[in-house]
């Protein structure tokens, strides 16, 4: 993430083995060569991570769109990492080469109300969750590439009680603020943060 103006601004980035089921079956409603948005063309370049009845979901806007951008998105190597500094969540990511690491603020009580599902405690050790990622072009509006990625146990756990502690805390925009400034200020660049970071997986490991 490049630059924080603002709680708001700052929740928008600007920049075959075998598994046990995942907790998430649903699939976005959206299909590559659609908009994303109906009626929404142009997107800010950067990234979006959201959580809601649909499980987790992870969009990159970008405007130059280039066979190695979507080769990248489709089978490309993905490693993704967490830093939690409560009030506020971070999931840092990378796609191949081409897409490398970049990062995205999440906070559940800045999601629409709609959005606003809490994660539910799964006792399983083994518990894997699904990532969706989906690339959107920033000067079309239009879905270039999808994927499903699951994440390893110990990431989901972590992401999952991360998120849950956080729905369940009363909402501090100060406190906020002040994650904010010390992750995103304090630590410039993404390569430094994930110093911070309290797991880290790369997509189905």
């Amino acid at each position: 993430m490049k630059h924080v103006e603002g709680i708001g601004q700052a929740l928008w980035s600007n920049t075959g083995r075998t598994h046990t089921p995942v907790n998430r079956e649903l699939v976005p409603v959206y299909r590559v060569g659609e908009a994303f948005r109906r009626g929404h063309c142009t997107w800010p370049q950067g990234a979006q991570f959201i959580f809601g009845a649909g499980g987790h979901e992870l969009t990159i806007f970008r405007s130059a769109i280039h066979e190695d951008v979507l080769s990248a998105v489709r089978q490309g190597e993905a490693e993704f990492a967490l830093i939690v500094d409560l009030p506020l969540i971070v999931l840092s990511y990378r796609f191949g080469r081409s897409i490398p690491w970049d990062d995205v603020p999440f906070s559940w009580h800045l999601q629409p109300v709609s959005w606003r599902v809490v994660p539910s405690v799964d006792p399983s050790t083994e518990a894997r969750t699904l990532l969706w990622i989906t690339l959107v072009g920033a000067e079309d509006g239009i879905i270039h590439a999808q994927r499903g990625l699951t994440l390893s146990p110990s990431f989901t756990r972590s992401l999952q009680n991360a998120i849950r502690t956080q729905a369940l805390m009363p909402f501090d925009p100060e406190g906020c603020t002040s994650a904010i400034s010390r992750i995103f200020l304090n630590h410039p660049g993404t390569i430094n943060r994930l110093a911070l970071a309290e797991a880290r997986t790369l997509g189905n490991e």
